[in-house]
């Protein structure tokens, strides 16, 4: 069994509101997470890290579920995806961006044999 090494996790926030626009990384890694209150969208679409492809998380609730509702989607545009979430679904009132430094996220698709 492996040791446990210590890791150092810095969080920025733009806004200096801890519920408010988030960004968290490990230092040593170039991937980052964006959290985005629904209520900071206007805000957020002018920070940098949008320009970044990401996988993306909207988490919310919807009337009479029993359970919390995750949404769960891939963009090489985040602002206007998030704008088009925006308009259109009415559950969500957070995102949580997973961006990575290097503007790009691996396609895995598994390869189908030729017939």
């Amino acid at each position: 069994m492996s040791s446990a090494q210590a890791k150092t996790i810095q969080i920025f926030l733009p806004t200096g509101e801890p519920r408010g626009i988030r960004v968290a990384e490990l230092t040593t890694r170039i991937v980052q997470a964006v959290a985005i209150p629904r209520s900071d969208l206007a805000t957020a679409k002018a920070r940098a890290e949008l320009d970044h492809v990401a996988v993306y998380f909207l988490f919310g609730e919807s009337e009479g579920a029993a359970k919390p509702i995750v949404y769960i989607g891939q963009t090489e545009d985040v602002r206007k995806r998030l704008d088009q979430h925006n308009a259109n679904k009415d559950f969500w009132q957070t995102a949580v961006l997973g961006i990575s430094g290097t503007h790009g996220i691996t396609d895995y698709r598994p390869h189908l044999p030729i017939v």
